[in-house]
């Protein structure tokens, strides 16, 4: 089911978007088709854990008061069977919208935008693993998608970060999907790419990097976003044990 949904959205956005990536008069839009990729594998990743481990967790519980095996071997042989699937998907979901919508055809670009897109579902995945291991299916998957408002709203994509009240320029530091589009918009539009297509008598954006100085993006770092990604992945996979761990001695 999750690779079936990976392949029909991934047409389908690609059939809505086609052939927009070199054309300097859809560049929002072509920003939107990044900003849903982003956030599609956020949601596909996130959303069948949240419902799913609470599930696993009390098959787990009684198997592991039982002494067949440690939390520790359970944790990791459920990162190690997850983490190959999510790419795989990831993968297969970039490829196809990637081309459908004629982004630059650099292996470069494209394996940083799928560095970015992988890294943000795995984070994703990671935060379900956390809400799971945390709350009951109600309670999470409640919790899940009003947590993600936040993140979504401080993404770059609604508001730039020069538009943010300064009492809330914090908040963005902690969004890991402003930290996953902004890797991705520069992955297509920074880096000295070359000046788009304009088929229009003019197009403002020709330049990508006037595009990306109208979203407070010129300043970034490719790597910094990698940086920032892997340290959420790694921070939430830990206090995702930590939790369960509590839960275990409660139980016990």
């Amino acid at each position: 089911m999750r690779m079936f949904s990976h392949v029909v959205v991934g047409c389908l956005i690609g059939m809505i978007y086609f052939g927009i990536g070199n054309e300097a008069s859809k560049v929002m839009s072509n920003s939107g088709c990044i900003f849903f990729t982003v956030l599609f594998l956020m949601f596909t990743a996130m959303m069948p854990t949240i419902l799913t481990f609470p599930m696993e967790m009390s098959v787990f519980v009684r198997e592991h008061l039982n002494y067949w095996y440690s939390l520790k071997s359970f944790y990791f042989a459920k990162t190690l069977a997850d983490i190959p699937f999510q790419i795989v998907f990831s993968i297969i979901y970039v490829a196809i919208v990637y081309f459908m919508t004629s982004q630059p055809l650099e292996v470069t670009r494209f394996l940083m935008l799928l560095t970015m897109c992988v890294m943000t579902s795995l984070v994703a995945q990671s935060l379900g693993l956390l809400i799971g291991a945390a709350m009951n299916v109600e309670n999470g998957v409640f919790f899940g998608p009003v947590a993600s408002v936040p993140i979504l709203l401080f993404s770059g994509f609604f508001v730039t970060f020069s538009a943010i009240p300064s009492y809330l320029q914090w908040v963005p530091y902690i969004s890991y999907i402003r930290y996953g589009f902004e890797g991705a918009m520069l992955s297509i539009y920074g880096y000295g790419r070359a000046k788009l297509k304009c088929s229009e008598a003019y197009c403002h954006f020709k330049n990508p990097a006037t595009f990306l100085e109208e979203l407070d993006m010129d300043q970034g770092r490719y790597w910094v976003d990698v940086v920032a990604l892997a340290g959420f992945f790694f921070l939430l996979r830990i206090v995702a044990f930590l939790v369960l761990k509590l839960k275990l001695k409660l139980d016990k």
